[in-house]
């Protein structure tokens, strides 16, 4: 038996606070460490018997900002590499940064004050800044208790031998006839000055006006036509109604002038034509939307280069040149009412066709005729709507989004960038827009700087002249599959890790990095890029919504991370189901702060009962012990399911109602007196639930568990080592069920009678249990352990309908 002098001498190795930042900083440490990563974290090339576990994790853009939904993402990765390790799965879990980003350029270009026509300085400058802001990036993610393979995979996608995978699949894409220059509308952001592709535009509110404008008619008469775009009139090509409307039939065939500008254009009939939208005539200019490219591409029309790439009207005769487009608007107005042709002007909301892909954008777009090159998808559309199929989307309902944008694709894919900062396309061209490919032997290369393979073109002789444009990143980022599994590098490699086993990623870039990898990897290799795709859902502000800082409701997950610790957040994060928004609040943080105190506190109590102390399993097991095996067992087999579901929602959940309300509640408390006398039965099944308890939360908080596993247990150098609990030993008996419940309804009824009596709870007293004859002879029992764990002198027993509990004087 052990003294109290024993067990206080013992308790003093153990503090009773737990301290996160001290903890965390220590094992963020370790797990850095030489020998942790070639013993734990490196994925082995030369295993061949265990399975293979791949996760494509998102390369973040580089912005030197690690926001909540980063934390968020990042969490969920290194849980589930945690997990798969436990599993005995070889884990391959890598870590890339988009690095060739806009945003850089800016920064570079007015922070720093590098103009963009000093290229090489400038681009050495983008370089400096992305390493600065990985550092920043990278410090945040380790602090979060994140565990990537960063000795071997991490990634940079400036990189030379990333940029020549990068290279070498565009190369790819070329000789299967879908790469190709060729000139026409494309989308073009004027804030930034650059083509855009179709997933990087959105629609979104904004306030705008609806001019109703009178068009003179060649032979007498008007028409009139409502337009949201009137600085658009002088590369207005026709005025389209709709072939049934009633109003406008008869003029279908006549010649309408546009005003200001006396040109003369023919009206059109066409079932695109919304009837009840102003007056129900329309002005087809090149370009103000969509519609107006159908419509020109449709009727063979002629085409106006009306807004150059700065966002100015230009063509004019002088009436708008010069002008950014809100001005041009304003002055066309002005000119139409001084004419007399403008009959009127509403106010009100409209969709308006913006840069969404860019928050700090928005800006609205515009088509601009530019030479681009184009990856063709299109004619892809049924195979992917196919393919998609053999995906696994958790939760499944996600794959709804992934089908309804391949259904929505309009235009091939548009590469072109008219950025510096960037993967350059590997390819040059002739004024006959024939495209000449850079040799593989070559790459990576800038072809701005190398000669081509040819002096002049093959196909038809003239000069060949450099693509100066750079890829468009999704370009760079789509190719993580391929890089990762060794598709280029290393087909022994591809064909153990191919395809990777799941994909993580927001709701946000479904339409980007989920489609754009999809797209290229089934092009390229013929199959699914992976077999599963975890979509998270967004972090929301405090107040529900989503974070903006213009709201004020952002929350850095590094703000409080000292004082609560990066497991409490990791936890808070993980307490909701895979898919859905939640909000995030530092309120739930520090209530799983107080989960993880009362985890630390259930270690020190039993440290010196079961630290570093091996227990063979008795031959007769308390019932007590019985019961909390059963259990365990239940415990222990739902969470690995659930982490098997990627239901980590449900691993927390169980954490409360095992171990807060089951293990440190009640069971702790009814072992405490065998505890002293050190009776095998206790010691074992304590010493047995409480490792497998800190292997099952480990992945979700790794680093109270690996630390209070070192305390009790260190068997092995990281806890990952252990394996997952096989509680297959255990048998299940529904009488042992019965007991437990019977405990619990009796602890409780004893504690509030006292509570109810206002005597302390270690203060003695004699009790009546009155209950049916089956709880009478159960609890009859462990009577031993409710008196000793409950102070009572003396209990008896009663018959009767309900359980419930009197004193006796």
């Amino acid at each position: 038996m052990l003294s109290q002098e024993e067990i206080n001498k013992k308790l003093e190795e153990w503090p009773k606070h737990y301290n996160p930042k001290e903890i965390e900083l220590k094992w963020q440490q370790i797990w850095l460490s030489k020998e942790y990563w070639e013993k734990v974290f490196r994925f082995k090339d030369e295993d061949e018997k265990s399975p293979v576990f791949v996760i494509d994790t998102p390369p973040p853009f580089t912005s030197g900002e690690l926001h909540m939904g980063h934390a968020y993402w990042v969490t969920i990765a290194d849980t589930i590499g945690r997990f798969k390790r436990l599993q005995g799965y070889n884990v391959l879990l890598p870590q890339g940064w988009d690095t060739q980003g806009l945003p850089t350029e800016l920064k570079v270009q007015y922070r720093l004050k590098i103009p963009k026509e000093n290229r090489e300085l400038f681009l050495k400058k983008c370089v400096e800044w992305t390493e600065d802001m990985i550092k920043k990036m990278k410090e945040a993610m380790i602090r979060l208790g994140y565990r990537p393979e960063w000795e071997r995979y991490e990634y940079r996608t400036y990189e030379n031998n990333y940029r020549k995978i990068i290279q070498k699949s565009l190369l790819e894409m070329y000789k299967l006839g879908l790469i190709e220059i060729r000139e026409g509308p494309v989308y073009w952001c004027p804030k930034c000055e650059t083509a855009l592709a179709q997933s990087e535009v959105g629609y979104l509110e904004k306030d705008g006006i609806l001019a109703y404008i009178r068009f003179p008619l060649k032979d007498g008469g008007e028409i009139i036509i409502a337009t949201t775009r009137p600085e658009l009139l002088a590369a207005t090509q026709a005025v389209a109604v709709h072939p049934e409307d009633e109003r406008y039939k008869g003029l279908i065939g006549k010649i309408a002038i546009i005003p200001l500008f006396n040109k003369e254009v023919k009206i059109i009939g066409d079932d695109a034509v919304e009837k009840e939208f102003g007056t129900g005539a329309v002005m087809i200019s090149t370009y103000g939307d969509p519609q107006d490219i159908k419509w020109q591409l449709k009727y063979n029309l002629p085409t106006t280069e009306l807004i150059d790439e700065k966002g100015r009207i230009k063509n004019t005769n002088g009436l708008l040149d010069g002008l950014k487009i809100e001005e041009a608007r304003k002055k066309i107005i002005e000119l139409l009412k001084e004419k007399g042709y403008l009959v009127k002007i509403e106010n009100f909301k409209h969709n308006v066709l913006s840069h969404t892909e860019r928050s700090d954008c928005l800006s609205p777009i515009e088509f601009l005729v530019k030479k681009q090159i184009f990856i063709k998808t299109l004619q892809f559309k049924d195979k992917l709507l196919e393919e998609y199929k053999k995906m696994k989307f958790i939760p499944s309902r996600m794959s709804y989004y992934l089908e309804d944008w391949i259904k929505s694709l309009e235009w091939d894919w548009n590469i072109s960038r008219q950025r510096v900062y960037g993967t350059p396309l590997p390819f040059w061209y002739c004024d006959n827009n024939h495209l000449i490919p850079a040799r593989e032997e070559d790459l990576p290369l800038d072809p701005t700087k190398t000669k081509p393979p040819y002096e002049k073109c093959p196909q038809c002789g003239l000069p060949l002249k450099p693509v100066t444009d750079v890829a468009d990143v999704w370009i760079d980022s789509s190719v993580t599959v391929i890089y990762l599994t060794g598709f280029y590098t290393d087909k022994r490699k591809f064909e153990k890790t191919f395809p990777a086993s799941v994909r993580l990623q927001g709701t946000d870039i479904i339409r980007t990095w989920l489609f754009y990898t999809f797209f290229r990897t089934l092009v390229l290799t013929g199959n699914i890029p992976f077999k599963e795709v975890l979509i998270n859902g967004q972090v929301l502000g405090p107040d529900g919504t989503r974070m903006s800082k213009s709201k004020g409701n952002v929350v850095n997950p590094l703000d409080k991370v000292d004082e609560f610790g990066a497991d409490s957040i990791r936890l808070t994060l993980l307490d909701a189901r895979i898919g859905d928004d939640f909000p995030f609040k530092w309120e739930t943080v520090r209530g799983k702060k107080l989960l993880l105190q009362k985890l630390w506190n259930a270690g020190r109590l039993s440290y010196p009962f079961i630290g570093k102390k091996k227990f063979d399993r008795p031959n007769n097991l308390h019932p007590i012990d019985r019961w909390i095996l059963q259990e365990h067992k239940r415990f222990v087999k739902k969470s690995i399911e659930a982490y098997n579901n990627y239901d980590f929602y449900q691993v927390v959940e169980s954490l409360y109602s095992y171990f807060w309300e089951t293990i440190a509640d009640e069971y702790l408390e009814l072992i405490k007196h065998r505890l002293f006398t050190e009776d095998l039965s206790a010691l074992y099944t304590l010493s047995r639930i409480f490792k497998d308890l800190l292997i099952i939360l480990h992945p979700i908080a790794p680093h109270i568990t690996e630390e209070m596993y070192n305390r009790l247990y260190g068997d092995k150098i990281s806890i990952i080592l252990e394996g997952l609990p096989n509680v297959d030993d255990i048998e299940e008996d529904p009488n042992i069920d019965t007991l437990g419940k019977y405990i619990k309804t009796t602890t409780s009824t004893i504690r509030t009678l006292k509570i109810q009596n206002r005597i302390p709870i270690p203060v003695s007293i004699n009790v009546k249990l009155v209950g049916p004859k089956e709880y009478i002879e159960t609890i009859k029992r462990v009577e031993d352990d409710i008196i000793k764990t409950l102070k009572i002198e003396k209990i008896v027993y009663e018959e009767g309908e309900e359980i419930k509990a009197e004193l006796l004087s």
